[in-house]
């Protein structure tokens, strides 16, 4: 038996465990995340994010607007 390290990005991780998970059983034995790495990654980027808005570089939505835009796009394709 062979062990194999993939990266794999964040906003595809649930598409490549599907993918894994629909090979012949038998042929993965142990698939493992690591749950710490995707925390730290997480985390670096809402400090990033926070930061902007700390430093008024970032656009910020109203409560209001967030829903027109909801309204707007339902309306839309309805």
């Amino acid at each position: 038996m062979q062990t194999i390290q993939i990266e794999v990005q964040d906003q595809y991780l649930e598409t490549f465990l599907t993918l894994i998970s629909n090979l012949k059983e038998g042929m993965i034995q142990n698939i493992q995340v690591d749950e710490e790495a995707l925390f730290e990654a997480n985390k670096s980027h809402f400090q990033h994010l926070l930061k902007e808005i700390e430093n008024n570089t970032v656009s910020l939505l109203s409560h209001d607007d967030v829903w027109e835009s909801i309204h707007q796009h339902t309306k839309a394709h309805s």
